[in-house]
């Protein structure tokens, strides 16, 4: 049984960040990843462009509680320090409305960043941790821990989970490491997935498929009290409705969804103009233009396919003349764009999602050094954390600052 100083689980963001701060103290962390490389995941965001954190950090762009210390780890190694952190290994930064990216505009920049901070000595891939336990002494006191994988066992003095949640399985995050981490005792705030699309499944749906329109969604419970809302470029799929706006609500339906079974979206396809004003321009070309066909409705206002999806889910028929169309009918078109109101069937599940919602209870997690309040010598970083932030580069921020702190605390350094 190999003996370590301290054992990584997980060679995510997070991972490679603990192992970067432990190396920048002096000290070796050895890196177990069941995938084939490190930081897998990393190479998919943004569509490998990598928005690595943003400039605009509030606390309310995180999904917690401001009582439980989230923030204070988020501002001890924040933003600017993230950035320079990176510019200081030859990753400059790119700027756009906050967002920040590589300069090359290539996530492989940050991953082979991480990497060179870290000895290849030191990692072990595709080698999948299968248990860990308490080593305890005679007298009952935890001496460290016993890490068995799939290949060998370990000795680790200190343990830092990075594992990830359980989104984006294809890249490692399977969520195995949360019955783990109960066998140690740990609460886990059932995973659910977050920023990720919703499954609305009509025959309308099929007809919208494609189209992108600048609206606002919100997200209701089973007795339609609000709990989420957003806005931005809407992008309607086959199946239902994808977008960022959509991302931002996702987690707060995926929650409804498993406590209820029951959720709601209302979306305005139309911001531009007031419900009134929509009316208006309805009745205004039923009257001068009485004999083209309904679907000429809102052309040149509204995507003619999203048209045609809101005549059939008002059972209206396209093909029938202006003129024929009844003023409550008129209403009702103009009800189904300004509000329309559907049932989510389902997420897209873990596959589809960028982040989890869930995780370690945050009430288990000392945020001072992001070593946990069960488990003495355990740390924990990153998603397998109940912290979950919008779009927008802020759960790789999270990854970051909870990593680098989780790294340099149990390599008993300081932080610089």
């Amino acid at each position: 049984m190999r003996s370590v100083p301290i054992l990584i689980v997980g060679g995510g963001a997070a991972g490679m960040m603990a192992a970067a701060a432990v190396s920048g103290c002096g000290k070796k962390a050895l890196i177990i990843e069941k995938m084939n490389q490190l930081g897998k995941k990393i190479l998919a965001t943004g569509n490998g462009r990598c928005n690595y954190t943003n400039l605009r950090q509030k606390p309310e762009f995180y999904h917690v509680d401001e009582t439980d210390g989230v923030w204070e780890i988020l501002k001890r190694f924040d933003e600017k320090q993230a950035i320079s952190f990176f510019k200081d290994a030859g990753v400059y930064p790119r700027e756009r409305d906050g967002y920040v990216y590589p300069m090359s505009l290539q996530a492989v920049s940050l991953r082979n960043c991480l990497q060179r901070k870290i000895d290849k000595k030191w990692v072990h891939l595709e080698e999948e941790v299968l248990e860990i336990t308490q080593n305890m002494s005679e007298l009952g006191k935890c001496t460290g821990f016993v890490v068995k994988t799939d290949k060998d066992r370990y000795l680790a003095k200190k343990v830092i989970i990075t594992a990830g949640g359980m989104a984006s399985k294809c890249h490692g995050s399977d969520g195995a490491c949360f019955d783990i981490l109960k066998r140690l005792g740990h609460t886990i705030i059932k995973p659910v997935p977050a920023l990720t699309w919703l499954k609305i499944e009509e025959k309308y749906t099929k007809l919208w498929a494609g189209v992108r329109a600048n609206g606002k969604i919100k997200a209701y419970d089973e007795n339609k009290n609000e709990l989420a809302e957003d806005s931005g470029e809407l992008q309607l799929v086959s199946t239902g409705i994808s977008g960022i706006p959509v991302f931002q609500i996702s987690r707060y339906i995926s929650r409804q969804l498993e406590k209820t079974k029951r959720a709601y979206i209302e979306a305005d396809f139309l911001t531009e103009f007031s419900k009134d004003e929509l009316l208006g321009e309805i009745l205004r070309r039923r009257q001068d233009e009485q004999e083209l066909e309904v679907s000429y409705i809102l052309e040149g206002i509204m995507n003619n396919k999203l048209v045609d999806a809101i005549l059939s889910r008002a059972g209206i028929n396209k093909n029938s003349k202006l003129k024929d169309l009844k003023t409550e009918q008129c209403e009702q078109i103009c009800s189904l764009i300004k509000k329309f109101e559907a049932e989510v069937k389902d997420t897209a599940g873990f596959d589809n999602a960028q982040v989890t919602c869930g995780g370690v209870s945050r009430g288990e997690v000392n945020f001072k050094d992001m070593s946990s309040k069960i488990c003495k010598g355990l740390y924990l970083a990153g998603e397998i954390v109940d912290v979950d932030g919008i779009c927008g580069g802020y759960n790789l921020q999270w990854a970051w600052s909870s990593g680098y702190i989780a790294g340099i605390s149990a390599a008993g350094g300081k932080q610089q």
